[in-house]
């Protein structure tokens, strides 16, 4: 459960993930991606979610009111989106799979046999 922004303003990333229901390497590369569904704060490495964008971005009642970008085109595709649509995490299949190549180690004893 997401403590109250009131008492604990930020929860760790590790927590975040928990509450949305994602992995760390899934979380931690959204994050890195700039497609994490809230703002997140960095101080040095560690990493902090502030508890009321969590709260805001999981709050069932707020579906009525700020419809997802989905919703909106469901049944008129001409339908302009709000200025500010909620912001869901939403899967990327096909990022799924992909493998990025990896740069060449360095020669230990500096190219020479």
């Amino acid at each position: 459960m997401i403590p109250d922004p009131a008492t604990r303003a930020c929860i760790t990333a590790d927590e975040a993930f928990a509450e949305l229901g994602i992995d760390r390497t899934t979380g931690y590369r959204a994050i890195k991606d700039g497609t994490f569904p809230v703002p997140v704060i960095r101080v040095g490495r560690l990493i902090r979610v502030p508890t009321a964008a969590l709260r805001r971005l999981l709050d069932a009642d707020d579906d009525l009111e700020n419809p997802t970008v989905t919703d909106q085109y469901d049944d008129d595709p001409t339908t302009e989106p709000p200025a500010t649509p909620a912001l869901r995490l939403v899967p990327r299949p096909e990022l799924a799979h992909q493998r990025t190549q990896a740069a060449p180690r360095p020669e230990r004893n500096g190219g020479h046999p």
